[in-house]
């Protein structure tokens, strides 16, 4: 691959958008944005580093329901580390194997100093257990961006005090990572990786805020040899800044963010930046999602979140090519709620904004840091940090919501996490980063997201599973499986389960949070009726499973069942 292939390589070592008539060009000139929030600059040495002491128990996983959050940023022991801070967190899966998943984020080794670098862990087991690192130790970074290529190659995008940015190479998931190459980029950059089997393939993507900006009007740059090296940045027309980029199932690039805070929302498409031998070209518009971009509130000092692009790329299904946009905008009845707008046409024509929150309008809560991600078959995540449970706005905790038809639906707002406190553990800097990064596969989807749970700012993993539709949406004919009890459980857990009238073979497995099978608990001819087995935590080997979310799988009659439980230290 060429990523191997360069690795030895590196170790030895004004295009302004053409508006086309269908896309007018409504959006008022503007110059550089003087953005309120501060630049990733450094302004502080490092302080010393909170001690880690040796002998302390494991983090616990954070359990709400049937949903656990496994804490990232933890010591050589996997205990948490009492004084630093960790948020901006960015998470990379490797497509072909859910086992392995890599995470980044802003490090700060001592709430007493401003100084940050790149924290970043990895996983082997699907996220139950991670090890945690820093990259280039001891030097000021910021911005974390993790990405994918289309040989499952990992890649980790980081800014510097200079605002220039450098992406780092893995080959081993993330355990390790490679020399690092000038990506040129800004404050706030974000990357996107084709991973489509078109000319672009393996193409990277960046795009960069125009403040601080050492090559404005510049905001892009692209790599046509999978992150070997970058091309000298150009500019989109109106800078989308403070938000995300994607690629179509066609190769097709779509960039969308802010002209500037609290102005309009501005997104771009190319269709040929994926000819590596052209200058990419952009197309611009302006944007409608029901309300503005906007900062402070409960994350005083950043963002209340970016704005959001991704793509269907459901393979032979009508919603494939359809583009979603989301973001949390403050609206005339509620200071932030989560908004979502869909095109079905590239990008020429927007649908009108929908209200993902299902909490009564006039709440004056905020839904901030929205994020959305698509699986391969088409199915909407959404997450974001919702106070709608207490009148204090710096009371959030986590909400998650589907949709499988396009966005013109979602599923009931459902909380996933304990309520924690957003005004604690600031380190200097008043802010819990800027963002959080989820992506969906067909099973679930995988998110990195920080909260204050131990009082401080740490980072935590959160696996979803994937929504279980038919049983609501057909009848069961006789055929059921019950919420196993206890749940969650320490030692075992007993799953009941109805088989249909006159009888059935029946299969009953346990699965890992990746759709992986453990341990297979029945599978065989079974009378109609009530019936129960217990599950003793063990896999198909005799060993025990590590605390964490397990999916428990019944097969009769041609249907199935799947519903969560969860193993506690």
């Amino acid at each position: 691959m060429i990523l191997r292939m360069r690795l030895v390589v590196l170790g030895l070592l004004l295009i302004i958008s053409i508006q086309s008539a269908a896309w007018a060009s409504d959006i008022p000139s503007a110059a550089p944005p003087a953005l309120s929030l501060p630049l990733e600059r450094l302004d502080e040495p490092p302080g010393v580093p909170a001690p880690s002491p040796q002998g302390a128990l494991a983090a616990s996983p954070v359990v709400f329901g049937q949903f656990v959050s496994i804490q990232v940023n933890v010591n050589g022991s996997g205990a948490n580390i009492v004084g630093d801070a960790a948020n901006e967190p960015s998470i990379a899966v490797d497509p072909f194997d859910h086992n392995h998943i890599a995470m980044g984020w802003r490090q700060f080794g001592t709430i007493r100093s401003n100084f940050r670098e790149a924290g970043f862990a990895y996983s082997t087991d699907g996220g139950m257990t991670w090890t945690a690192g820093k990259i280039t130790p001891g030097v000021f970074r910021s911005d974390p961006v993790l990405g994918v290529d289309a040989d499952g190659d990992f890649f980790y995008n980081s800014s510097t005090s200079d605002l220039t940015s450098q992406v780092f190479p893995s080959i081993n998931h993330g355990m390790t990572w490679g020399p690092s190459v000038a990506s040129y980029g800004g404050d706030h950059p974000w990357m996107t990786i084709d991973q489509t089997d078109g000319p672009g393939r393996n193409h990277f993507y960046e795009a960069w805020s125009t403040s601080g900006n050492a090559y404005f009007p510049n905001t892009f740059s692209r790599s046509s040899n999978d992150g070997v090296s970058f091309e000298a940045p150009i500019a989109i027309s109106h800078s989308p800044v403070l938000g995300t980029l994607d690629v179509g199932p066609d190769g097709t690039l779509y960039v969308i963010g802010t002209d500037v805070p609290g102005g309009p929302f501005v997104f771009s498409r190319s269709t040929n930046a994926q000819n590596g031998l052209a200058t990419p070209t952009f197309t611009t518009t302006s944007l409608d999602l029901g309300g503005a971009f906007t900062s402070g509130g409960p994350n005083p000092q950043g963002l209340l979140g970016q704005v959001w692009v991704a793509v269907d790329r459901s393979i032979g299904q009508p919603r494939s090519g359809w583009l979603y946009a989301l973001a949390s905008v403050q609206t005339s009845t509620d200071p932030l709620d989560v908004h979502f707008i869909r095109s079905t046409d590239g990008g020429a024509t927007w649908s009108a904004p929908l209200r993902v929150n299902d909490d009564p309008t006039g709440t004056r809560a905020f839904q901030w840091f929205g994020t959305m991600s698509v699986s391969p078959d088409g199915r909407i995540d959404a997450v974001w940090n919702d106070t709608r449970g207490s009148s204090d706005s710096t009371r959030s905790a986590l909400n998650y919501s589907y949709s499988t038809d396009g966005g013109t639906s979602w599923s009931v707002n459902e909380q996933v996490c304990p309520v924690w406190n957003s005004m604690l553990g600031f380190p200097k800097q008043s802010k819990i980063g800027d963002y959080y990064h989820m992506i969906s596969d067909v099973n679930g989807a995988d998110l990195a997201y920080a909260a204050t749970f131990n009082g401080e700012q740490d980072i935590y993993y959160l696996r979803f599973t994937r929504p279980v539709l038919e049983v609501a949406t057909q009848p069961t004919q006789g055929l059921r499986l019950h919420a196993s009890q206890p749940n969650p459980f320490r030692s075992s857990t007993t799953i009941r389960f109805e088989v249909p009238p006159g009888g059935s073979r029946v299969k009953i497995e346990v699965l890992d949070a990746g759709g992986r099978r453990l341990a297979t608990l029945i599978d065989g001819v079974r009378a109609g009726g009530v019936q129960a087995i217990r599950w003793n935590g063990l896999d198909g080997s005799g060993r025990p499973v590590a605390p964490g979310v397990y999916l428990c799988r019944c097969e009769a009659s041609g249907r199935v069942e799947t519903r969560r439980t969860v193993r506690v230290r």
